[in-house]
């Protein structure tokens, strides 16, 4: 019933966020506007004040797009299908936790094979493992550590793959636990609510995608999201 109970509570906060964030466009509309004819007037301004200018509105384009990010993960899920990017979705989810793994002091390096081939999934889907998965590993890195992610294609048995992998270097999973790690609930953590992980099973399945782990216990844990392009 706990778990149950928290869920809950997580539903009713990312109902809450969606408001809020619509709410905050408003008076972020405002300070665009009045920045907007700053710039207009940047002949008549002092360079430093221009360099705030332009600053001040590039700082407006990355809040804007965020926002933008957190109003359409909140949005109720379809099944309409994209031509996605992995390494522009990986990008776009690192903006949106980027904080977390600042305040822990965590580097994230990103290894991505050029040219990858795009897939067609959903878009918000994809999303939603990526950002479970990197906010795992983030808490389970320990602090001033670092976090890998890698993109890559493979041939899988005459299937061609895009793969999609994030390496922690923290506390790893202990053998008798790795068989239940994907199961509904399960977790380690005193504080977690076990669902991050089964979802992203589901959310995998409904892509016609396969998510799967290497662990070794006092030395880290990398997860695997296998995307077949056939």
């Amino acid at each position: 019933m706990e778990d149950f109970a928290q869920a809950n509570k997580l539903l009713l906060l990312g109902k809450l966020t969606a408001s809020l964030v619509h709410e905050i466009r408003n008076p972020l509309s405002a300070l665009k506007l009045n920045l907007d004819y700053m710039k207009m007037a940047q002949d008549d301004l002092p360079q430093d004040i221009k360099e705030i200018v332009t600053e001040s509105l590039d700082a407006f384009e990355q809040v804007t797009f965020l926002i933008e990010d957190v109003l359409d993960f909140t949005r109720k899920p379809t099944a309409k299908i994209h031509q996605i990017s992995v390494d522009s979705i990986t990008d776009r989810c690192l903006k949106v936790i980027s904080i977390s793994a600042r305040n822990k002091g965590i580097s994230i390096e990103k290894e991505f094979e050029s040219e990858l081939p795009q897939l067609s999934a959903n878009k918000n889907r994809v999303m939603q493992i990526f950002l479970n998965l990197i906010n795992n590993a983030i808490e389970a890195s320990p602090e001033k550590s670092k976090v890998v992610i890698r993109s890559f294609k493979k041939n899988c048995n005459g299937v061609h793959c895009v793969f999609w992998e994030i390496q922690d270097f923290g506390s790893g999973i202990k053998e008798e636990d790795q068989k239940k790690i994907l199961s509904d609930f399960y977790t380690t953590k005193s504080t977690g609510h076990g669902i991050g992980l089964s979802v992203c099973k589901k959310l995998a399945d409904e892509l016609n995608a396969e998510i799967y782990f290497s662990s070794e216990y006092g030395k880290g844990t990398t997860f695997f999201v296998k995307f077949r392009l056939e």
